[in-house]
């Protein structure tokens, strides 16, 4: 069906031109005035943990500090049969959609790596997409095709794993 290509691509237009737009009200709204689109502002209630257990795999998203749009915390990737990936990560969180670098340590080496997650009712989902080199570093090569299908659900708990 062609609507759907036009359908991601204004998604995708969408949310460059909110992630576009500066942020400094201090309203409980914002108000995006090229969109017409009032958000809510963004509070430490997404602080937490996140935990997705499939099989013997353990994933887990922290959420430590919401300061405006700006997100940081930690990511671990704890796979039974595979060397674990554990590190931190530093974002925007926009329209229930958290795009960050992940730098992390993995088999004695340091790495980066964008992550995208969705916010869901229960927690968030990762997303997947091809990536491509960009000055110097990886990111998504078309973010209107990023898929959150294919993903787990990271389930909010009050207690982070170790």
């Amino acid at each position: 069906m062609e609507s759907k290509p036009l359908l991601k691509t204004a998604a995708f237009l969408l949310v460059a031109a909110i992630l576009t737009t500066g942020c400094g009200s201090t309203d409980s709204k914002t108000n995006n005035a090229a969109t017409g689109i009032s958000t809510p502002k963004i509070t430490d209630s997404l602080k937490g943990c996140y935990i997705a257990v499939i099989k013997k795999d353990t994933f887990q998203l922290a959420i430590t500090e919401v300061k405006g749009t700006e997100v940081k915390g930690s990511l671990m990737y704890n796979f039974a049969e595979k060397d674990r990936s554990k590190g931190t990560i530093k974002g925007d969180y926009e329209n229930g959609i958290l795009s960050a670098n992940y730098t992390f340590e993995a088999e004695g080496t340091t790495s980066e790596r964008p992550v995208i997650f969705k916010k869901v009712s229960e927690g968030f989902i990762e997303g997947f997409g091809e990536t491509k080199l960009e000055g110097g570093r990886d990111v998504f090569a078309k973010p209107d095709t990023i898929s959150f299908d294919q993903g787990y659900i990271l389930k909010y708990t009050e207690t982070c794993l170790p």
